[in-house]
């Protein structure tokens, strides 16, 4: 039996499913009595049809977080290399999330594309990896690919308080009040699809972010 067997990927979308709502609601119940989770903005959110959520990168209790927020179920896109971890890459896969190398002919993201198409939603961090420093980094032009390429819409989510949270180099979580924030959605690029349209969508993504952190109390 291969990976491309119908049967095996129904079993494993199965146990995806299952450990997404399994490990949620445990989540959670700690995000919000411990770390007082508050979340706003949903209403910003599509009820159905595919969407693409670009939400900042601070730290590893980032997608838990962002899971327990978010209604709707959320598919992941991570860095390839995180898939050779020992011990985090089988996780990721079960949990359903996607592979991507940082290419435009890349597997994963062209699967991406088509379970936008088929109104998934899907969660990406698009400024490359985790900002060390705490503080909002700039989007790279990929998610304005991804939303040109698919035809959806981009939602920016502001996270706050994972950084103090679970730093960069912690091992052990610590004291933190954590928010989120939905933005306004962004349309996709009309017209003629170019670096430049990619650049543009990625920097309203950016402003988006640092519009939710002045409005955040």
């Amino acid at each position: 039996m291969t990976g491309s067997d119908p049967g095996l990927l129904g079993v494993r979308t199965l146990l995806a499913t299952f450990l997404y709502h399994a490990l949620r609601g445990p989540a959670g119940l700690i995000l919000r009595i411990v770390y007082r989770l508050t979340v706003r903005g949903l209403e910003h959110l599509p009820r159905r049809g595919g969407c693409l959520l670009a939400c900042n990168h601070v730290s590893f209790l980032d997608p838990a977080v962002l899971v327990v927020a978010c209604p709707r179920r959320i598919t992941f896109l991570a860095r390839a290399a995180l898939f050779r971890e020992p011990w985090l890459g089988p996780f990721m896969r079960l949990m359903g999330a996607i592979p991507v190398e940082r290419r435009e002919t890349d597997v994963g993201l062209r699967q991406a594309i088509r379970m936008l198409r088929r109104g998934r939603l899907i969660a990406i961090f698009p400024e490359g990896g985790r900002q060390f420093s705490g503080r909002i980094g700039a989007a790279k032009p990929g998610v304005g690919l991804l939303a040109a390429e698919a035809r959806v819409p981009v939602v920016p989510v502001l996270l706050r308080g994972t950084f103090e949270a679970l730093p960069p180099g912690a091992r052990w979580l610590r004291p933190a009040k954590i928010r989120v924030a939905f933005g306004p959605p962004i349309r996709y690029p009309d017209g003629r699809l170019s670096e430049v349209a990619y650049r543009q969508l990625a920097e309203q993504v950016t402003a988006s972010w640092h519009h939710l952190m002045q409005e955040s109390p």
